[in-house]
C-alpha cells in the first residue's frame, strides 16, 4: 500500500521508498516493477509544491491562460515551460489569467545554449500583436548572457537599473525571487539580492516571459504571491474616516496613516482620491478636540498623532507642486521643439539644389529626432525627481508612524 502511495505521489522522497520496500517481503517480480517505475520517475523533473498563498502559473488550468504576442514559442511538458525566440525579432509569452499589484514571484530558469536572451516582465498591459508594450510600460528582470551584451546583464531591470551584484549564472537551475511592493522592485538570484530599484511605472498589470533570437530558455517553478490582498485597502483610503463617529479619531490615524502615505507619495502621472486632503484636514483638528475633551491615549501619542498628519498634507502640497512644475515643464520641452524644427525648417529655400536639399532633410531628420529625445527626458526628469525626493519622505513617515504606534501601546 506504502509503494502505491508513492507511485501516486512523485514528490515523496527517493529515501521513504527505500525504507518502505524493505518493510515488506517482495517477490523478484514486484521488486523489479517497483525499481522501473522508480527510475521513470526520477526522469520527470519534480516541481516544487506551492506554498500557501502561492499560485502556481505553470500548472493545471494556468497553462491554458499563457498567450503569444508577437514571433516566438512557448511549450510546457513535465512542469518546464521553454521559450524560444524568433530569429529576426522578439516576442513576448504572458499569463493573461489576472493581474497583480503587489507581489513575490520566484521562478527557477537555465539555459544550455552559449548564449540567450531572456527575462521576467513585470506589470505589463495586455498586449496584442504587438509585444512592445511590454518593455516600454511594464519592467523587466533580465536573463543574459552573450558574446557582445547589449549593456543589460542577468539580474538587470532593463532602462531601469543594472546589478549591483554580478551573479554568475549556473549551467543547472538558478532561482530568481523578486519583489514588487508599490514603485519598490527587489531582485534575488540563487539567493543574494543583485538589485533593488525604484520605479515609475505602472502599478499593476500582468506577468510574461520575453523570448529572443537567443536562446532557447527553460524554466519551472514560477509561483506568484499577490501581496496587495493582505495590505490595507488600497482603493478607499481616508474616505471613511467620518463614516463610523464612534471610533476614537486615535485609531483612525493609526488604522488609516500608512494608507494616506501612499496615496501622498504616488507617483505624479497617477491619479488619488479627491478628498484625501480634506479627510486629513478634518482628521486632524477632530484629533485636537478629542485630545481636550475625551483623550483615548496619552498626551504624546496625539501630539505625533497631529504631527503624523502635517507631514502628509505637507507631502501632498509638494506633490501638487511637482505635478504643476511637470507640466510647465513638458509644455516648454514640446515648445523648444516646436522652435527648434521651424529654424530648421526656415533655411529651406527656391535656391537650393537637390542633393542639398536632401543631405540637409536627413541632418534636419536627426537634429529634430535628439532634440524630441532631449524634450522626453526634460519632462521625464521631475517624474524622477518626486520619486527621489519620495524615498526620503517614506522614510521619515514611516519613522514617524512607528513613534506613534510605539506611544499607543
Amino acid at each position: 500500500m506504502s509503494i502505491c502511495i508513492f507511485l501516486c505521489n512523485p514528490r515523496l522522497r527517493f529515501a521513504k521508498l527505500f525504507l518502505t520496500m524493505n518493510s515488506f517481503p517482495m517477490s523478484s517480480l514486484r521488486c523489479t516493477i517497483v525499481l522501473a517505475s522508480l527510475c521513470s520517475l526520477l526522469l520527470v523533473p519534480i516541481g516544487q509544491a506551492a506554498e500557501p498563498g502561492y499560485i502556481a502559473l505553470f500548472e493545471g488550468a494556468n497553462v491554458g491562460v499563457w498567450k503569444q504576442s508577437g514571433p516566438g514559442e512557448i511549450r510546457f511538458g513535465s512542469g518546464i515551460a521553454e521559450i524560444s525566440g524568433n530569429s529576426a525579432d522578439h516576442g513576448t509569452a504572458w499569463y493573461s489569467g489576472r493581474e497583480f499589484s503587489d507581489f513575490e514571484l520566484t521562478v527557477d530558469c537555465r539555459s544550455s545554449a552559449k548564449e540567450f536572451n531572456s527575462g521576467v516582465l513585470l506589470r505589463l498591459p495586455a498586449l496584442g500583436a504587438g509585444p512592445q508594450k511590454a518593455t516600454a510600460e511594464g519592467y523587466e528582470v533580465c536573463i543574459h548572457e552573450a558574446k557582445d551584451p547589449d549593456g543589460w546583464p542577468t539580474g538587470s531591470i532593463r532602462f531601469g537599473s543594472r546589478p549591483g551584484v554580478q551573479m554568475p549564472f549556473q549551467k543547472d537551475w538558478n532561482r530568481f525571487e523578486i519583489k514588487v511592493v508599490g514603485q519598490r522592485y527587489t531582485v534575488k538570484i540563487n539567493g543574494q539580492i543583485v538589485n533593488e530599484f525604484t520605479g515609475k511605472r505602472r502599478l499593476s498589470g500582468y506577468v510574461g516571459l520575453d523570448q529572443c533570437r537567443l536562446g532557447p530558455v527553460e524554466f519551472r517553478n514560477l509561483l506568484i504571491k499577490d501581496l496587495s490582498a493582505a495590505a490595507p485597502a488600497a482603493l478607499a483610503p481616508l474616505t471613511t474616516i467620518q463614516s463610523d463617529p464612534n471610533q476614537p479619531r486615535i485609531e483612525v490615524v493609526k488604522d488609516q496613516g500608512p494608507n494616506a502615505t501612499e496615496w501622498a507619495l504616488t507617483p505624479l502621472e497617477e491619479a488619488i482620491p479627491s478628498d484625501i486632503r480634506q479627510n486629513l484636514t478634518y482628521l486632524r483638528e477632530d484629533l485636537l478636540d478629542e485630545a481636550k475633551k475625551s483623550p483615548k491615549a496619552a498626551t504624546d501619542a496625539y501630539a505625533l498623532a497631529s504631527d503624523y498628519c502635517d507631514k502628509i498634507l505637507s507631502a501632498l502640497e509638494q506633490r501638487d507642486l511637482a505635478r504643476v512644475n511637470a507640466g510647465y515643464s513638458a509644455a516648454q520641452a514640446d515648445a523648444n521643439v516646436r522652435v527648434t524644427s521651424q529654424a530648421l525648417e526656415s533655411r529651406r529655400n527656391y535656391k537650393m539644389s537637390w542633393p542639398q536639399y536632401a543631405r540637409e532633410q536627413s541632418q534636419r531628420a536627426e537634429i529634430y529626432r535628439q532634440q524630441s529625445a532631449g524634450a522626453d527626458v526634460r519632462k521625464e526628469q521631475i517624474k524622477v525627481n518626486w520619486a527621489n525626493r519620495s524615498v526620503q519622505m517614506r522614510a521619515y513617515l514611516d519613522d514617524l508612524y512607528t513613534k506613534l504606534r510605539a506611544a499607543l501601546r
